[in-house]
């Protein structure tokens, strides 16, 4: 052995000993480690030495270059090969103590053999298109693009407020548009798009609203990709800064449309919502999970819809499927890919986990880091302990919520206007990036599986975009005059490096 491979393997033993995140207990481990090198060492200048003094027509054969004559008649006994047979062991020794001391071992080809990256989702708005309440509430004929179309061309900060320009300022009703947000789901890998459904209970107004384009789409087919509901179960508040309908009539201080909840599950309202909703829960593209949940998402945690939820989580078995996945947004931080070192707003955010998961109903949450100073300028970051070595946590049951960008300029006073996720557009979609990959990396990596589920039915995974279309509050993945298809991109390409890398960080 040369002075050069020596040198190697003992400094690879320093650096194992020096490693920090390397404990007292793993003290046995490593000096076992270590004996093994030693007698690699010690075997390999023995075995050479020996090697020397061999018989010269074995040496000729072996060093002077005439193998494809020699080699088949050479058994393999020779001190190189039983050299590289030790070289091989502490090879493999040290990948087993590599998974001791913090070092991320390598997946085998069986263990990657059914990877299977979590579902992306993205939030699709479909108030675009003219509605009863909204000429109510607002005036004839207004639209969400109405506050686009009226705001300046540049925030407080000077960043520009993106306009879209491939799909235009488009009617949802109408086919092609939603043709095209399809086809740019497919082209870029969005897994499904989940629609902000809204139904009130109210007697003035009961049941669907802003509904028109998700019943179109069961009439023409498109969007042609998979989709899930997301129920809105809030009252409607004048929180923007557009004056109402002249000849709307407040009943309650600065509520535009109520919001009640039944209190009993036998109320022929909630069979009523189910009924309308089940045309879609029986669609071929409708998201399921466990072979035949369909997914149901709630907006926020509204304690007086639980009543309806447990009911519609019956009468979906009552209706042949398996029940419902449920799942309800919480404005917190997601544990392992986004700490927080305020005391304070953990004990906050814990409380309404621990409210949530009391009373059972709920299958996931779903982790909204809205605009706050506690995630300003932050990005989800795959957690230390992952990184290590992993498998040292439970996977939480959290979907992870990334923003791609937040300005809502055009709703609100230019002065008091939210600018969260703003800046060089560059950046903005850098973090977007960051945070994406950090979310699809924890939960495709970062836990020992033994059973993941190898196709999209069976796997109730997901990572939750917000938005498509949310162009009132600068968050919308369409192409637009400010970011393109950087978004997309975005989306497309750490896909596509998880695919190819697998769990690999380098």
């Amino acid at each position: 052995m040369d002075g050069f491979h020596n040198k190697a393997i003992s400094q690879r033993y320093r650096r194992l000993r020096s490693r920090p995140e390397t404990r007292q207990s793993k003290w046995i481990s490593l000096n076992c480690f270590g004996i093994v090198l030693i007698a690699v060492m010690l075997a390999d200048i023995y075995l050479v030495t020996q090697v020397n003094s061999n018989d010269a027509a074995v040496n000729r054969s072996l060093y002077s270059g005439d193998t494809e004559t020699h080699n088949a008649d050479i058994p393999d006994t020779t001190g190189a090969a039983i050299s590289n047979n030790l070289k091989d062991f502490a090879h493999s020794y040290a990948t087993t103590m590599g998974q001791s001391v913090g070092k991320k071992p390598e997946q085998t080809q069986a263990e990657i053999s059914n990877f299977l990256l979590p579902r992306v989702l993205v939030l699709v708005f479909p108030q675009y298109h003219r509605d009863e309440l909204n000429d109510k509430l607002w005036g004839e004929g207004f639209t969400d693009w109405d506050n686009l179309k009226k705001a300046p061309l540049q925030n407080r900060n000077g960043d520009h407020i993106p306009r879209p320009t491939e799909l235009g300022y488009y009617d949802l009703t109408e086919k092609e548009p939603r043709q095209k947000q399809g086809a740019l789901a497919k082209e870029y890998g969005i897994d499904g798009f989940v629609y902000h459904h809204y139904w009130f209970y109210d007697e003035e107004h009961p049941g669907p609203n802003l509904h028109q384009p998700l019943i179109n789409m069961l009439a023409d087919g498109h969007p042609d990709v998979p989709f899930a509901l997301h129920w809105c179960a809030v009252k409607w508040m004048t929180t923007w800064s557009g004056q109402v309908s002249p000849n709307f009539v407040f009943k309650e201080p600065g509520v535009l449309q109520k919001q009640y909840f039944p209190i009993d599950p036998k109320d022929p309202k909630i069979e009523e919502h189910y009924k309308w909703l089940r045309q879609f829960f029986h669609h071929p593209n409708y998201i399921k999970v466990e072979g035949n949940k369909p997914l149901f998402m709630l907006y926020q945690k509204k304690p007086g819809a639980m009543v309806i939820l447990k009911r519609l989580q019956e009468l979906a078995m009552e209706d042949g499927f398996g029940g419902l996945m449920l799942t309800v947004g919480l404005t917190k931080n997601h544990d392992h890919l986004l700490p927080i070192q305020d005391k304070e707003l953990v004990r906050k955010f814990k409380v309404e986990q621990d409210r949530v998961e009391k009373f059972q109903l709920y299958d996931k949450v779903v982790s909204y880091p809205n605009p706050s100073d506690w995630a300003a300028n932050r990005t989800l970051e795959i957690p230390h302990w992952c990184r290590q070595n992993g498998h040292s946590n439970k996977r939480l049951k959290d979907i992870a919520g990334i923003i791609s960008s937040f300005d809502n300029t055009p709703r609100r006073n230019f002065d008091e206007a939210n600018l969260f996720a703003t800046g060089d557009p560059s950046e903005v979609v850098s973090r977007f990036e960051k945070s994406l990959h950090s979310a699809l990396y924890y939960e495709t990596c970062c836990f020992e599986d033994k059973l993941l589920p190898t196709k999209h039915e069976d796997d109730d995974r997901f990572v939750l975009i917000n938005a498509m279309n949310e162009w009132a509050e600068g968050m919308a993945l369409e192409p637009s005059d400010v970011y393109g298809r950087k978004f997309l991109e975005a989306i497309r390409d750490t896909k596509k490096e998880l695919s190819e890398k697998k769990c690999s960080l380098e």
